[in-house]
């Protein structure tokens, strides 16, 4: 009887800190899965050796280029403008691109190479 009693005992107490261990962790999704991390991982060192970029450069490169992503997006829903006008604002946000990479450091030679890299992705994407 003890032995019944002591090993029920264990159970729940073994089963409830499991069920507590497994509703403290987040589903698993790509994003923050390590097969997730990696990969984000292994197309940043494949982007920085492509470009040839290194250091701060590349880092400030991320930080703008993900600035400029958000907004062309802006700009691509934006269903009140016309395909003129969106033209227009795209031309004016790579351009602030440019600006912003040679304000951070990047040579026109860099800058041409991360023009040329993401028009080719952007390319690739839509095939």
């Amino acid at each position: 009887m003890n032995k019944l009693l002591g090993l029920t005992i264990f159970s729940i107490l073994f089963f409830s800190k499991s069920v507590t261990l497994n509703a403290q962790t987040p589903e698993p999704t790509f994003l923050n899965s390590d097969r997730g991390l990696q990969r984000a991982e292994i197309l940043k060192l494949e982007m920085k050796d492509d470009l040839k970029i290194y250091d701060k450069k590349f880092d400030s490169l991320l930080v703008i280029q993900r600035d400029f992503l958000a907004k062309i997006k802006q700009v691509r829903l934006d269903k009140k403008l016309t395909e003129e006008l969106k033209a227009k604002k795209k031309k004016e946000l790579f351009d602030a691109r440019r600006k912003r990479l040679k304000a951070a450091g990047l040579e026109d030679a860099e800058i041409k190479r991360v023009e040329d890299y993401f028009l080719a992705k952007e390319k690739q994407a839509h095939r």
